[in-house]
């Protein structure tokens, strides 16, 4: 079965964890940058594809270590945006969208998509870590751990592709 899609809603998520909380009060593009960073380090384990929305001035749609970070033209907000989104994408792709704002995920789980609370993607992000230490713990005993224990076998293929070249 094919990975699902997750769509997030940068500011909301960025607003309720409360580590990132405390790093906008200092520093709010620090924030943003770490919430990518936690959402990369997820990235192709547990969704095909991350999308990060976020409210801006000027559209941008930028890559960062395999996460799709979007910001948006001044006069579409981010939500107006997650639910086109979801809505193109659902047809063709299993959707998840995580956000806390109320109305958006009332809108998402009508266009099909999988709704996750902040709180339930910051669980969800907890027992996915803990499954992997599991997993990895489980495939390596008695072993010395090696990089390609740890890199899914399309992630070896590309890196065997450069090394050739």
């Amino acid at each position: 079965m094919k990975a699902p899609m997750l769509i997030v809603d940068g500011y909301n998520i960025i607003g309720s964890w409360e580590i990132l909380k405390k790093l906008k009060e200092k520093n709010f593009g620090s924030a943003r940058d770490q919430l990518i960073s936690i959402l990369a380090a997820f990235y192709p384990w547990c969704w095909g594809r991350i999308i990060i929305v976020f409210d801006g001035q000027n559209f941008a749609w930028d890559h960062h270590d395999g996460v799709e970070v979007v910001f948006t033209e001044a006069s579409e907000s981010a939500d107006t945006l997650i639910e086109r989104l979801a809505a193109g994408l659902a047809a063709c792709s299993r959707v998840e969208v995580a956000t806390s704002d109320f109305a958006e995920l009332r809108a998402a789980s009508a266009l099909g998509a999988t709704v996750l609370s902040a709180p339930a993607l910051e669980e969800r992000l907890k027992m996915e870590r803990e499954a992997f230490s599991e997993r990895l713990a489980r495939k390596n005993r008695g072993k010395s751990l090696i990089l390609n224990d740890l890199l899914q076998q399309s992630v070896i293929d590309g890196l065997e592709r450069l090394r050739k070249t």
